[in-house]
């Protein structure tokens, strides 16, 4: 210390404002930054020492003039002081509704945790003290501050939140920053700054657009109704032939039925050429069944099957026993059944039956066609 001056001696001449040549001048800058280096740790407020494991803001759109709305997520680890409030300070061209209350927290669809994604990702927990649709503690400025209460370190916390329709987004541009505050320690657990990028006017969002073509099938399991030697005594039943329909029309599909025979009045029949006579389908198309019980005749039974409900068949064709059975008209479609929604493989079973009479003429070439048809209600 033999080229310092003497302590007592500094202080002699700084206080007469007559320091004396260049060691007493190094010496009173050495002894000052010593004493800075002593002090120092004590005048320093206490910094907190958590560690800051992730944190973001998400703002819910983009767009220039939309209102603000997003979510503020944070996790740390490590000790630290007590977390009180917690704030976000919005980019500084952007309107903020200056009143508390406009602004809400929420806990609804949180964000998830983007880092644990092993076995699957993991839903955050509501920030510590923040209630679902608390109102913010206070707006100043651009900073909007809830109050919250300790974090729990390793856990992702997140809260949404929204200025309502008093706060916008400001003009389109990059790098419009903000902070994230958590008030805890000295000043803060954390005070992390965020950016976003604001685009022109709807800009951030995608117009999907897609149509889907009618479809539409239709299938018989078979084109052959044998009812074998008809009889006065007794009626036959020809084996049912599924009606099969699948159609993505939104009110569903109707099913129809006609004669190609006339056996009058356009009343539907089976028709001999040979003895030049028929078996005409009684009564009409009434939405009452007809029976064959007492005299002969010629109708459809028609059954619902899979995929068709309860009152997917028409009344008229809803034959309750083995005599009974819907008119067939000649020529005119008469609606067999429905479905109002669409499906995938609907079945009815068309059942052909018919009596003779006493009086009919004898013949082995009674025929007719029937012709079946279904459209979707789209």
């Amino acid at each position: 210390m033999k080229y310092l001056s003497s302590p007592k001696r500094i202080v002699t001449e700084a206080r007469t404002l007559n320091l004396k040549g260049k060691k007493s001048i190094i010496s009173l800058l050495l002894y000052i930054v010593t004493i800075i280096s002593l002090i120092y740790p004590v005048m320093q407020p206490k910094q907190a020492h958590a560690t800051l494991t992730q944190s973001f803001v998400r703002i819910d759109r983009h767009s220039t003039g939309a209102d603000i709305s997003g979510s503020a997520c944070i996790e740390t680890s490590g000790s630290h002081g007590t977390d009180t409030n917690v704030s976000i300070v919005f980019p500084t061209d952007w309107t903020i509704d200056s009143t508390p209350a406009n602004w809400t927290a929420n806990d609804t669809n949180l964000p998830y945790d983007p880092t644990d994604v092993t076995p699957a990702y993991t839903q955050s927990t509501m920030w510590a003290g923040i209630t679902n649709t608390e109102a913010a503690y206070a707006v100043s400025g651009n900073t909007v501050t809830w109050t919250a209460t300790d974090l729990t370190d390793d856990i992702f916390y997140c809260f949404n939140f929204s200025g309502g329709a008093g706060s916008d987004i400001g003009a389109a541009g990059d790098n419009k920053t903000g902070i994230l505050q958590v008030q805890g320690g000295s000043p803060f657990l954390a005070n992390v700054g965020w950016a976003v990028d604001v685009v022109t006017s709807n800009a951030d969002q995608i117009s999907v657009t897609a149509s889907v073509s009618a479809q539409m099938t239709f299938a018989l399991s078979g084109n052959t109704a044998a009812l074998g030697t008809l009889a006065s005594g007794s009626t036959a039943a020809a084996s049912g032939i599924n009606q099969t329909v699948t159609t993505n029309a939104r009110n569903g599909w109707i099913s129809w039925v006609k004669s190609g025979t006339n056996g009058g009045s356009n009343a539907g029949a089976l028709h001999s050429t040979v003895a030049n006579a028929d078996i005409v389908s009684p009564g009409s198309w009434d939405g009452t069944p007809q029976t064959l019980s007492s005299t002969g005749g010629y109708v459809l039974d028609v059954d619902a099957g899979s995929g068709c409900a309860t009152g997917c068949v028409n009344d008229e064709y809803e034959g309750g026993d083995a005599d009974s059975g819907g008119h067939l008209a000649y020529n005119i479609f008469h609606i067999t059944a429905t479905d109002t929604t669409p499906t995938s493989g609907d079945v009815v079973s068309l059942v052909v039956k018919a009596r003779s009479s006493a009086t009919t003429p004898a013949g082995s070439d009674y025929t007719d066609t029937l012709t079946v048809v279904a459209a979707g209600s789209f």
